[in-house]
C-alpha cells in the first residue's frame, strides 16, 4: 500500500478509536478500510486538526491554567490514539483494545475542559461548578468505558461485534474460525456459520457481501463435515451473489473438486489465481482438483506450491498423501512427520505415516501407527481395515480377527467388510442395517483432510 494510503488509513483508524473511547458500542471494534480511503483520510485529518486547533483556541480564549491543562491533555489523548492505532493493527487487532489506553487522557481532557468552561460561564452562584462539571464528565466516561468492559475485554466478543456490524468483515470471520481450525474443531465451524447467517440472513439482501461471507463460511463447514453437495450449493450461492469476493471463489473451487467436478474446479481456481486470489487456498483447491482427475504428479506440484504460498495442514497432508501415491515414501515422511509432531492426535497424519511404514515392510511401525490413528479417531475405517490385514499377513490370526470383527461392527455398510471377513476367516455376524457410510474402497490409500475427502473410490 502506498505511503499516502497508509497515512490515510492510519488517521482514519485514530479518529475511529477516539470516537470508540467516547461511545465504545456505537462503532465497530475493528473498522473495515473505507472504500473512499483518500476522502476518509482527508476528513479524519481535518477532524483531528480541528480538535487540536479548537483546544488551543479555547485555552488562549480563557487564559486559565485549567483550560491550558485541558488542551494539553487533549493533545496527549490524540497522540495516544495515533500510537494505539499504529500498534493495534494487523495481528494485534482489533483496534478497540486501545480504548483503555486512550480513555485516561481523553476523559481527563474532557473533564478538565468542562471544568474550565464551567468556571468561566456558569457564574459565581455555582459554588462547586468546577468540581461538579468534572465529576459529571468523569462519571459519564466511567459509565461508557466500564459499561463496555465485557465487550472490550474479550477479543472474541469484539470480533463478533465487528462481524455483526459488517457481515463482509472477512478478517472477523477468519479470526473467529482460525482457533477452531488450529485446534481441529472443524465441527464447530457450522455453529459459527449459523450464527453469522442469523445476523445476516441469506434472504434479507440477495447481493449483500455479508451474506456471501456467511455462506462461504457455511460451505467450508460443510466441506469439513464431508457434505459435498450442501457445501457446493452454499459456495455456488456465495459466488453468484458476490462474484468479486475472492474468498468465496476459493471455497467454491475446493467444493467443486470435492464434489468431483474437476474440470470446472480447475478452471475456477486458475481464473481466480490470475485475478490475484489467495494462492495458498487456490493452489490447494487446484491440487485437489488435479488429484481427483488422476493427474497425481501435477497435483503434487500444486500442493507444494500451495505450501510455499503459506498453506497449512490441509496442503501438507495432501502433499504427503500424493507423495505416497507416487511412491516417494521419504518425501511423504518429510511432509507428514511434522504434522504428527505438532499434533500427536492428528489421525490422518498418523494413518498416512503408518501406511508409509506398511509399504516399507515395517510391521511394528505400521501396527503402532494404525493403533495410534485409531486412538486419535476410532471411526478411522481405513486404519482398522489395514490393521486387520497387516496382522493377518504377519500370522497373528487372533488379533487379525479381532480387528476384522471391530471393522464389521463399526462399519456394517462398508463394501470391504465381506472380503475382509473371508480373508481373515471371521464370521459376518455384524448387523448391516445401519452404521457408518462406506469409506474409500481399498484400505492402502493415503488419507486426506476430511474437507478433501470425496468418499468412496
Amino acid at each position: 500500500m502506498p505511503w499516502l494510503a497508509e497515512l490515510a488509513l492510519h488517521l482514519y483508524r485514530a479518529l475511529h478509536l477516539l470516537v470508540l473511547t467516547v461511545v465504545p458500542t456505537w462503532l465497530s471494534p475493528e473498522p473495515m478500510p473505507p472504500r473512499a480511503l483518500a476522502l476518509a483520510g482527508a476528513l479524519s485529518a481535518a477532524a483531528l486538526a480541528s480538535a487540536l486547533g479548537l483546544s488551543a483556541w479555547f485555552a488562549a480564549r480563557l487564559e486559565t491554567r485549567l483550560a491550558r491543562n485541558g488542551a494539553a491533555l487533549l493533545w496527549l489523548a490524540i497522540a495516544t490514539a495515533l500510537a494505539a492505532a499504529l500498534y493495534y493493527r494487523g495481528p494485534r487487532a482489533p483496534l478497540a483494545q486501545g480504548v483503555f489506553l486512550v480513555a485516561a487522557p481523553l476523559w481527563a481532557a474532557l473533564a478538565t475542559l468542562a471544568s474550565a468552561a464551567a468556571e468561566r460561564w456558569l457564574g459565581s452562584s455555582f459554588k462547586h461548578r468546577r468540581m461538579g462539571a468534572a465529576i459529571v464528565v468523569i462519571g459519564l466516561g466511567a459509565v461508557q468505558v466500564f459499561g463496555a468492559s465485557s465487550l472490550l475485554g474479550s477479543r472474541e466478543r469484539m470480533w463478533w461485534a465487528a462481524l455483526r456490524r459488517d457481515g463482509a468483515h472477512l478478517r472477523a470471520v477468519d479470526e473467529l474460525t482460525r482457533p477452531l481450525l488450529d485446534q481441529r474443531k472443524q465441527g464447530d465451524l457450522d455453529g459459527v456459520a449459523a450464527r453469522c447467517l442469523k445476523m445476516h440472513p441469506a434472504s434479507a439482501a440477495p447481493a449483500a457481501p455479508a451474506t456471501c461471507a456467511c455462506l462461504a463460511l457455511r460451505a467450508e463447514a460443510r466441506l469439513h463435515a464431508r457434505n459435498a453437495g450442501a457445501a457446493l450449493r452454499d459456495a455456488e450461492a456465495a459466488r453468484e451473489r458476490c462474484p468479486e469476493q475472492k474468498g468465496a471463489r476459493a471455497v467454491l473451487a475446493e467444493a467443486l473438486a470435492v464434489a468431483g467436478r474437476t474440470e470446472r474446479a480447475e478452471a475456477e481456481a486458475r481464473a481466480a489465481l490470475e485475478e490475484g486470489g489467495d494462492p495458498s487456498r487456490l493452489r490447494y483447491a487446484l491440487a485437489l482438483a488435479l488429484e481427483r482427475a488422476g493427474r497425481v504428479a501435477e497435483a503434487r506440484a500444486e500442493a507444494e506450491r500451495a505450501i510455499e504460498a503459506g498453506a497449512g495442514r490441509k496442503a501438507q497432508l495432501l502433499a504427503g498423501a500424493l507423495a505416497i501415491l507416487t511412491g516417494d515414501l521419504d518425501g511423504a515422511t518429510a511432509r507428514l512427520a511434522p504434522l504428527a509432531q505438532q499434533d500427536p492426535s492428528d489421525a490422518e497424519a498418523l494413518y498416512n505415516l503408518a501406511l508409509v511404514a506398511d509399504k516399507r515392510g515395517d510391521y511394528n511401525g505400521a501396527r503402532q501407527g494404525y493403533l495410534a490413528a485409531l486412538k486419535a479417531d476410532p471411526r478411522n475405517a481405513d486404519a482398522r481395515y489395514n490393521l486387520a490385514l497387516l496382522t493377518f499377513r504377519a500370522g497373528i490370526v487372533d488379533e487379525s480377527r479381532h480387528h476384522a470383527r471391530k471393522f464389521l461392527e463399526a462399519f456394517p455398510e462398508d463394501p470391504r467388510g465381506s472380503q475382509l471377513a473371508r480373508t481373515t476367516g471371521t464370521p459376518e455376524g455384524a448387523a448391516r442395517d445401519g452404521g457408518s457410510p462406506p469409506s474409500r474402497a481399498g484400505g492402502r490409500r493415503p488419507a486426506q483432510d476430511p474437507a478433501g475427502s470425496s468418499g468412496p473410490r
